[in-house]
């Protein structure tokens, strides 16, 4: 008689996922940056920033503010990009290495930056090990680099987790490229290019699956048959681009795959509760 394993607890799954990724630390930096003062960046290595004062803007990098104290960047393919301080602050930065066994799939499946806002007001020990990677760094006591690339590996790993709890996508991303590398790069297709006209079909090609045992496989994994994930990813993104000052409903509908403005707006409708332009303008309201 088959036995069946119990399916993880979702927990259990970001468990799993996280162990995935072991970093170590190549290079590390404690930049002191006075007001206007900029720092260029340009390397195609996994770099972290963490703002320990003042305020920061990455210029080059698509987090849509300046970060403040407490707040942790990644970027996992690095970039050319500028650090420009708007007022006097202190950046640890440093780049890191993957060490884990298979980390290619899931590091492709990280957008080009992780932003974990105040990642110290939710991980109050984060504080701790930054200095203690400091200090380690400053140092040339035997075992000083691995010290430093132990604690980098945890606050990395809780930078993610904390983005991944913001709700970014990142879940669906990376908990499936865990639990299955074929259907991972169709829902990994989905996000890259969710305004393509995806259907069953093409989707099962990219798991080099056929079209049924791909729909039950997608709807195992993800919880949702293929046509409504891609719905509500597309929806997702609206709700992105209509936060941006300058994209027009009929922009965001053509960018995202429909034929019409008044069929965009009636699935969007569906999914948020309210037209597109209600809901930008509530939006904007309960922002201040």
């Amino acid at each position: 008689m088959t036995v069946l394993e119990p399916r993880p607890r979702p927990a259990d799954e970001l468990s799993a996922l996280l162990e995935r990724f072991q970093w170590s630390v190549a290079e590390y930096r404690k930049l002191r940056l006075r007001r206007r003062e900029a720092h260029r960046f340009v390397e195609s290595e996994t770099r972290f920033h963490f703002v320990a004062s003042g305020t920061v803007e990455f210029r080059g990098v698509a987090a849509d503010k300046p970060l403040q104290a407490g707040d942790f960047l990644l970027l996992p393919r690095g970039g050319d990009y500028e650090a420009v301080a708007h007022e006097d602050a202190v950046l640890q930065t440093g780049t890191l290495e993957l060490d884990s066994p298979a980390p290619a799939e899931l590091l492709a499946r990280l957008p080009d930056f992780v932003l974990a806002c105040s990642l110290v007001a939710k991980e109050p020990f984060i504080a701790a090990l930054l200095e203690g990677m400091s200090t380690e760094a400053c140092t040339d006591r035997p075992g000083s680099a691995s010290v430093v690339s132990k604690l980098a590996n945890v606050v990395a790993t809780a930078a993610i987790r904390a983005w991944i709890e913001s709700g970014c996508g990142a879940t669906d991303l990376l908990t499936v490229a865990v639990r299955d590398a074929d259907v991972a790069r169709a829902v990994a297709a989905i996000h890259r290019e969710p305004g393509q006209p995806w259907t069953v079909e093409s989707l099962a090609r990219l798991a080099l699956s056929s079209r049924s045992a791909f729909a039950e496989r997608f709807r195992e994994v993800t919880g949702e048959p293929p046509a409504r994930y891609v719905a509500r990813v597309r929806m997702e993104e609206a709700k992105r681009m209509l936060q941006e000052p300058y994209a027009s409903v009929a922009q965001v509908a053509v960018t995202l795959g429909y034929g019409s403005d008044a069929a965009f707006s009636r699935a969007f409708r569906r999914f948020a509760g309210s037209p597109p332009t209600e809901w930008r303008r509530a939006d904007r309201v309960a922002a201040g």
